[in-house]
Formats: structure tokens, sequence, C-alpha cells
């Protein structure tokens, strides 16, 4: 994807470096060139060879190479994407044929929006150490970057809890915690704890029930009844923030959970009404420690912690430990 876009960029936006010569191409106009400006010409053709397609070329190799060994991984834990995921490779091996030689990448702010979506994929690809299967039968997935940021998240309280001593099982659409009472389920509602009743006259038991509860993107479960709910949102918008911290509320309160947590990369610019600039204020409270909790009158909590996977790894492990170690009531190792 972020190939066919880099190479749309440069054939419909177009890059163009400029040549100087000293040929005479074109009609010149002596009368009006020749006596206020320096005689040469300038032609601006197609820049083939320009510095980001060599990185994105560096980067797709590097992703291409984690996909491989996440392949040969999965033959002892399998995941429901794996022929989607040789398919994926397939295409990869072919679009790189239309990249230059790589070159170590070099990416910032201003780089283009598809090297920078490129190179979150390959951190966001070379730090899972876990595997992990999703709940049913997927046919045709396509992981977009939110979707990655929250595996991403999810890997990230998988290895909270193994780092604390606990050894992890995988079953069928969860992480299982060995010796203590912990289910991680991934994108699934949770059951048995919803508040909805019934549609109408309809039948509790139909389908549409099951359909309009929230679907929380982690859940996990201990000690047989307690909740936590976490929502990721891979986005800076203040708008999509402060979505996002209501949408939590919400699912705190539609599945009874004690805990909640927003997860999110940052904030940047563009607030536009008092709820954003609160979410705002709240971010500027989180500070170096990356997170701040609401606290509710029931006694439930909110939890706002900043996730941004290009921080170092150990950083986002301490800070994520510090949240939920202290609801699940567990001594860090």
């Amino acid at each position: 994807m972020c190939i066919t876009s880099a190479l749309r960029d440069l054939w419909i936006r177009r890059e163009y470096t400029i040549h100087l010569g000293d040929d005479i191409v074109g009609v010149i106009d002596v009368a009006r060139s020749v006596p206020y400006y320096p005689f040469y010409y300038a032609s601006l053709l197609p820049n083939l060879k320009m510095d980001e397609l060599s990185y994105l070329s560096y980067i797709a190799r590097k992703v291409m190479k984690l996909a491989i060994e996440r392949l040969e991984n999965s033959k002892v834990i399998p995941f429901p994407f794996f022929k989607e995921m040789k398919k994926e490779i397939k295409r990869l091996r072919q679009k790189l044929e239309l990249l230059p030689s790589p070159s170590s990448p070099l990416v910032s702010d201003s780089s283009p929006d598809w090297l920078k979506k490129a190179y979150f994929a390959y951190v966001i690809a070379e730090k899972p150490t876990v595997g992990v299967r999703d709940q049913g039968e997927k046919i045709g997935v396509k992981l977009v970057l939110s979707k990655l940021y929250e595996l991403f998240v999810y890997m990230l309280v998988a290895r909270v809890l193994e780092s604390s001593g606990f050894s992890l099982s995988i079953d069928e659409g969860s992480i299982k915690v060995k010796d203590a009472n912990i289910v991680i389920i991934f994108n699934a509602p949770p059951s048995g704890t919803d508040v909805i009743e019934r549609i109408d006259e309809l039948d509790p038991n139909k389908e549409i029930n099951y359909r309009i509860r929230g679907r929380p993107d982690i859940s996990i479960r201990y000690d047989d009844r307690e909740l936590i709910l976490i929502e990721c949102k891979y986005s800076e918008k203040p708008s999509y923030i402060t979505e996002g911290r209501f949408k939590v509320m919400a699912y705190t309160y539609e599945y009874g959970a004690g805990a909640s947590l927003l997860v999110f990369p940052g904030i940047g610019e563009g607030v536009k009404s008092e709820e954003e600039f609160g979410t705002l204020e709240l971010y500027r409270l989180m500070g170096e420690k990356g997170w701040v909790d609401i606290r509710l009158r029931d006694g439930r909590k909110i939890y706002m912690v900043k996730v941004d996977p290009l921080e170092d790894t150990n950083t986002l492990l301490n800070r994520m430990s510090q949240v939920l170690l202290s609801i699940l009531s567990i001594k860090r190792t």
C-alpha cells in the first residue's frame, strides 16, 4: 500500500529535479532574457532516484524479512490470516522490483506520509514477541495502521504480564495467563456482563442483540468477574481522542468494568471545542509519567495512557506496568 502510494506520487504529483546546462532547448526571447538575466536554461525532469524511494525500498525489504520470520513462527502457533500473509509477501516481492536500490532511511516529520507509514509498519513488525490468534475466521484480512496499533498494544499488555513472571498460553481468540486467573481477549465483546437485555419484543438470542454491543479493542478478565477494558486510538487529533474518551466511558458502564484505559500515541494541534480543550488539559497533566487516571464517583477509573510505538520499548513497558499491575494488584518482579 505504501509502495503504491509512493509510485502514484511519483507519476501523478511528480517529484522533479532541476537540470542546468549550456544547450539551448526551445525558443529564447532575447530582448527580455539576455540583458537582464544570466544565460542558462532549466528543465524539470522526473526524478526516478529520489532519496525517499530508496528509503522506502530499505524499509520494505526489512518488513518483508520480518514478515517471513513471523510466517515461519506461525507454523508452530498459527494465526487465522496465514494465507493472506503469504499472498501479501508475494505481492511485496513483486512491488520491490519497482523500487531503486535501498539505502538507510532518514524519516522525519516532513517526510511523505507513505514513508512515515511504512516506517511505522516496520516498527510494529519488529517489536512483537508473542504469537496471537484473533477470534473467529477472517477472510481477506487487510491490516491497516489502526489495527496494527491495536495489535501492538495487545502485545504490550501480554509483555507486561510476562515480564511480571507469568507464563502465557495462546488459546482461540485470547491469551491466558498461567498461574493467575487472567484472560486477555482481542477485539471481541466481553460476554455475560453487558447491560443490554433485549430489543423491543425480539428474541434475546437474535444475532442483532450481539451485533449492537460495543466492541472494545482489548478486554482483560480477572478473578472470574472483574473486567478491564482498553480502547486504542491511533491518532493525534484532539477531536478523535476526545471521542475516544467518551467512548471508553460508555464501554465502562455498558460492561460494568472496574477500570478502562484509553490508549493513544499523543495529541497534536487543532483544538476546536471546550471538550477537546479539556482532553488537551488532561494530556498535559500526564507529563513525563505518561498517564493520568480519572476517578469516578462510583469507584470506577478511566485511565488515559500514552503509548507511542516510536518510544523505547522499556519505557512503554514500565508505563503500562504501572497502570495495569496496580489495577490487578500484582506486585512487580
